[in-house]
């Protein structure tokens, strides 16, 4: 069996990194499984890149160039990304593509694949699966949609561009994007909460649609000594540590206004704590951000080594996910894998993750209050605290080690093959 999966890069965002992990996992069970990306920063062989010489380099930097022009200059920045899909690249004729017998799309944006490049793949008549990573796919541009539903029916006056109206670029992108329907397609969503959103979607909804995790390496990402991480990154031994973490901490998505707010009113409603608690945060950030934390924060920068990520999950004692609106993020299943409990919002593929009062606490969302509830929780099960890391290394283990995720995609790929 030979799969190609196609993402704008292996290393360069969440999805790209979920992406590659999704590939190594079918490797390692046998699966011949490569990538296709536009931008490679890994030393895999199994990685190949479409920019390889000055001319493609050039094309990359122009396609690049052109989404991220449209998203400053036409998108409302504040309710995140949003991508035009009309300028790509043709894959079609890649030997890695014409010799798959499943083409597995990613995330494909960013100046990568157009609906046109899309198109080009269809007139293989491949079998072709694709895991959704955001909503970008079922809308009229936006990754994610917060409080708009117009996917369901007709995008059009699009609170995610500054200029929008009844025949606006979220229709147009919609419009084209009714093609879908022809495709020899296999959706997968890496959480149920966003297959629940792809099935009421009017692109997608009529598909095939199944809910496959994405998987963490739990050999990598395991628990340690928790003074050795400490030691490691030059921190406290004795202090209580509120990890957060993403990406890009910046996106009003990750919730950090709420991660600021809990923590003033932990600090207000619990004085004592200003003594016992310290914060560790990781992520593309602004200085400024963490100046109204009433805590010492220790903060790590954009991390790029895997080894610091993972002392920065042992040196917790809870990391905290506040995302107003999230899919299936890396960050949370590798804390549970280091056996760090999360505290998190009740939304998207949170619950995926999360059992209640089990491994961590899910808080209504957007609630200050219930955010602090859950770091009280924690404190106060702190006696408990080994068993709060096993629940959380065993939930990791069983439903997103390699062998498992592998072992779902290995299925639906067979299924397709043989239809």
């Amino acid at each position: 069996m030979k799969v190609v999966h196609l993402s704008s890069s292996d290393l360069s965002g969440g999805a790209s990194i979920a992406c590659k992990r999704i590939s190594d996992s079918l490797a390692v069970s046998g699966v011949d499984s490569n990538l296709l990306v536009q931008k490679k920063s890994s030393s895999d062989d199994r990685v190949l890149s479409t920019t390889n010489n000055l001319l493609s380099k050039l094309h990359y930097y122009l396609r690049f160039a052109f989404d991220e022009g449209f998203i400053r200059l036409f998108s409302n920045q504040k309710r995140g990304r949003f991508t035009n899909p009309f300028v790509g690249l043709d894959v079609s004729k890649h030997p890695l593509i014409l010799k798959s017998d499943i083409i597995n799309l990613h995330w494909i944006n960013g100046g990568y694949l157009s609906l046109n490049s899309i198109e080009k793949l269809k007139q293989l008549n491949k079998p072709i699966v694709w895991t959704l990573h955001d909503m970008w796919a079922f809308t009229g541009g936006c990754h994610y949609s917060l409080d708009c539903r117009k996917f369901t029916e007709d995008c059009s006056n699009c609170p995610s561009l500054r200029f929008s109206g009844k025949k606006d670029t979220s229709q147009r992108i919609f419009n084209n994007k009714s093609f879908f329907s022809e495709l020899n397609l296999t959706v997968v969503t890496c959480s149920k909460w966003l297959k629940q959103e792809a099935d009421k979607s009017i692109l997608l909804g009529e598909k095939k649609i199944v809910n496959i995790p994405n998987p963490v390496d739990t050999d990598l990402y395991k628990p340690m000594d928790i003074k050795v991480a400490r030691k490691k990154l030059g921190l406290n031994e004795d202090k209580i540590y509120v990890l957060f973490g993403a990406m890009n901490l910046i996106d009003e998505r990750k919730g950090f206004k709420y991660l600021l707010k809990s923590l003033t009113k932990l600090a207000s409603d619990s004085p004592e704590t200003k003594d016992i608690v310290e914060v560790i945060v990781f992520g593309k950030a602004n200085d400024e951000m963490f100046q109204s934390i009433p805590y010492k924060c220790n903060y790590f920068g954009n991390l790029r080594s895997e080894e610091e990520i993972i002392f920065c999950y042992n040196s917790a004692d809870i990391f905290i996910a506040p995302s107003l609106q999230d899919n299936l993020p890396n960050t949370v299943v590798e804390s549970l894998s280091c056996g760090t409990p999360v505290v998190s919002y009740n939304v998207g593929g949170l619950p995926d993750m999360i059992d209640h009062l089990e491994n961590g606490y899910l808080a209504q969302s957007g609630s200050v209050e219930d955010l602090v509830n859950g770091i009280n929780w924690y404190l106060d099960n702190r006696a408990n605290v080994n068993q709060l890391r096993i629940k959380a290394r065993n939930k990791a283990e069983k439903y997103f080690s390699q062998g498992v995720v592998a072992g779902q995609y290995k299925e639906l790929y067979s299924s397709l093959i043989q239809n």
